[in-house]
């Protein structure tokens, strides 16, 4: 037996997104938590395609019909924005190989406890009072879990006896844990690697057991991206990152490794599981690849040679997004698909069974499934864009019995109930040249359509996606009357490599910008929003499409909020080799990962281009008013370049607000600077767009927003 030994999640981030591993979600049951965020897989054995999405992705009669279920829905009571603010308490839940418990933290960030569930019984019961865990991890005999943080690895047993250090994360090292031992039932696998220029090897696969013991199965100089490990609890393929590619290698006990495949120029070939059944003209490794396609798919690749491709998206538009692992023997089961609807496809007939049984129950989410082997249980993340957090649920596949647990420590009783929330509709355009661009509106219910204000919120990266789930400003705008347009322009992630790579660096004032502007065209000639009233918001790259709206497009966009922007797209490309969080980070160098997306930040001819039509070089044309929104720690986008056009526009005399605040990154964690940007997302709208008023702050925010908010003087005025 071999099984996945685990891949990073789908990532969601800012400027430079590492999309050769952030790309792809492995759901191992035990070895994965619960994912936020964020590229990715999967030919149908089984013609089963379940799915959640309330229209299809054509502006057509199903679209239409969509629109009109929200027109005919009763208008949604008010809700305030700290209803939006109550993070979710239960975190990481994780369900044991065996099934028999699942772990889970909850509390607040800073005092969470670990405890567990009996799968049984029921019955919760609590391990640790206090634990500042980022991950757990299962062992495979079920008997350990191993608590991973940032600067250790401890592990406790399942009664709660036994707590201990098994690793001290050295300061001089980088450490991922890739998950459990599927051999060595109560051991992780880790991969340690060093810094360059030390004389250790480069990268090292161990085995930690739950004595402490440690073990080293594995040496390279070259990178370690992912590990699988063979029957005989010795590694049979690695990933390894060599320049440029990356390399899947088969080791072989009696004979010299060998390549059996290389993967370039942002192709994908993330290790997924080994398949030893059969004689072993049939062996190989179960991967999650684009080799020689354009969608990420599942791929059977031979260790004799030959390829099989297994699953790829049956509507011919995305990337999968999950792919679900027996906990035993690690054979593919489920595969996800979620860049338009969230689709759920099983590959065999035994999941294609219990999947349509959980769907009575279940019709209308989308489903994050930790699988019991056999007849046991399966924990159910039940999903939706009006579900503020995840409802967990418990099957039985034997008895076809589908249980809500942990109701009580979900903070679902803390939110706004899934009726007063808006819907997302997935939704697609053509662009001037031709191109189908996909993405969301979503409208408030019960309202004159075309008298609405319309807003546009474009996602980060760029190199990112908004997906179909839930998202609290978009609900908050919804709520106040407005229409939010939510677009996945070409260079998106999540609709394979040609949409991907569609940008072809144009993210200027160029063919990216022109998606979002035909989008929002495209939105209003449906007859949702007044022309008149449009406005446009976004953080990171989308506060840069935002300042480009009204900067080149003021006639469509008359206001706009820009979280975080740079104002100069190439010069932040520039400034985030060598000084951003995404600089020193293992891999392909970011400099290759940016040249290959097309914004090669030596090309002196494309950077001259994008500074040319920049915000900055053209703040003498933004005759519209904007709020910037920024923290002064941001390690993503440097802040000076936030304050450098501020400071220009406030020469020019132009309507600018800005909210600085000096303690906050590139993400806005505390509630008080969460509210505060909610209450600014109001306070804007309303001012210039006549949308509803916002909520008057309490003292808290009031004070907070004293400190670090400045009104633009015809605001004040």
């Amino acid at each position: 037996m071999v099984i996945a030994a685990g891949e990073r999640a789908r990532c969601r981030g800012g400027l430079g997104v590492n999309a050769f591993t952030c790309d792809f979600r492995v759901r191992q049951t035990a070895a994965a938590g619960q994912a936020t965020g964020k590229l990715l897989m999967l030919m149908l054995i089984l013609m089963l395609t379940v799915g959640i999405g309330t229209a299809r992705a054509n502006p057509d009669a199903d679209f239409a019909a969509a629109l009109a279920v929200e027109r005919a829905r009763l208008p949604a009571a008010r809700f305030e924005r700290a209803d939006l603010l109550h993070p979710a308490p239960l975190q990481r839940i994780l369900l044991a190989p065996d099934s028999s418990q699942l772990a889970f933290l909850h509390g607040e960030a800073n005092a969470r406890g670990l405890w567990l569930l009996h799968s049984n019984t029921g019955n919760t019961r609590q391990l640790l009072a206090r634990t500042d865990a980022t991950a757990l991890h299962w062992s495979q005999d079920s008997q350990w879990l191993f608590i991973q943080s940032a600067e250790q690895l401890s592990v406790i047993a399942h009664d709660g006896s036994g707590a201990r250090r098994v690793a001290r994360f050295q300061a001089d090292r980088q450490f991922e844990v890739l998950g459990r031992d599927p051999v060595v039932g109560d051991a992780m696998l880790v991969v340690e690697r060093t810094r360059p220029g030390d004389t250790q090897p480069r990268s090292r696969l161990l085995r930690i057991r739950a004595t402490g013991d440690l073990q080293a199965l594995y040496a390279d100089e070259r990178l370690i991206a992912g590990a699988l490990i063979g029957a005989d609890g010795q590694p049979a393929f690695v990933k390894v990152v060599e320049a440029e590619q990356q390399l899947i290698v088969h080791l072989r006990r009696d004979r010299p490794a060998n390549v059996l495949l290389r993967c370039v120029e942002l192709q994908r070939c993330t290790l997924l599981a080994g398949d030893a059944s059969g004689d072993a003209s049939n062996q190989g490794v179960w991967l999650a690849s684009d080799i020689g396609r354009d969608r990420v798919g599942l791929l059977h690749l031979g260790i004799e040679g030959g390829q099989r491709w297994t699953f790829d998206d049956p509507r011919g538009q995305a990337d999968s997004d999950q792919i679900v692992l027996d906990p035993q023997n690690g054979q593919p089961r489920l595969v996800a698909v979620r860049s338009v609807d969230a689709e759920l496809h099983p590959l065999d007939a035994d999941a294609a069974r219990h999947l349509q049984q959980i769907r009575r129950a279940l019709p209308a989410s989308d489903l994050d499934i930790q699988l019991g082997h056999g007849e046991a249980a399966w924990l159910i993340g039940e999903r939706h864009s009006t579900l503020a957090v995840t409802h967990w649920h418990l099957y039985q596949p034997p008895s076809g019995v589908l249980q809500r647990i942990l109701a009580d420590r979900d903070g679902s009783a803390s939110t706004p109930p899934p009726s007063r929330l808006a819907r997302k509709l997935p939704f697609s355009w053509r662009a001037s040249d031709g191109m189908r661009l996909h993405g969301f509106l979503s409208v408030p219910p019960g309202r004159d359509l075309r008298a609405i204000p319309l807003i546009t919120q474009v996602h980060g990266g760029p190199w990112s996606a908004t997906g179909p789930g839930y998202a609290s400003t978009t609900q908050l705008l919804v709520n106040r009357g407005y229409a939010v347009f939510e677009p996945n322009f070409r260079g998106s992630t999540g609709f394979g490599r040609e949409y991907l790579l569609a940008a072809k660096g144009d993210f200027g004032n160029g063919r990216v910008q022109q998606d979002i502007v035909e989008g929002t065209q495209a939105v209003l000639a449906l007859g949702v929003g007044d022309p008149k009233r449009v406005g446009i918001i976004g953080a990171s790259f989308g506060g840069y499409a935002a300042l480009q709206g009204v900067t080149h497009s003021p006639e469509l966009y008359r206001v706009a909020l820009a979280a975080v922007p740079p104002a100069d797209f190439g010069w932040a490309l520039r400034w985030a080799l060598t000084d951003s969080d995404l600089a020193d980070r293992d891999g392909v160098p970011l400099a290759t990962r940016f040249r290959l997306l097309g914004v090669d930040p030596a090309d002196a001819a494309l950077q001259a281009r994008l500074s040319a039509q920049s915000p900055q070089t053209n703040a003498a044309r933004l005759t519209r008013p904007l709020l910037l929104f920024a923290g002064g720690r941001d390690e993503r986008v440097a802040i000076r370049s936030v304050t450098h056009y501020a400071a220009t526009l406030r020469r020019l005399g132009r309507d600018l607000s800005v909210y600085i605040e000096p303690d906050v990154g590139h993400s806005a964690d505390s509630p008080l600077t969460r509210e505060a940007f909610l209450y600014l997302v109001e306070w804007m709208f309303h001012r210039h767009l006549h949308g509803e008023a916002a909520t008057v702050p309490d003292a808290a925010l009031a004070a907070h927003l004293h400190r670090h908010w400045r009104e633009s003087d015809s605001a004040a005025n």
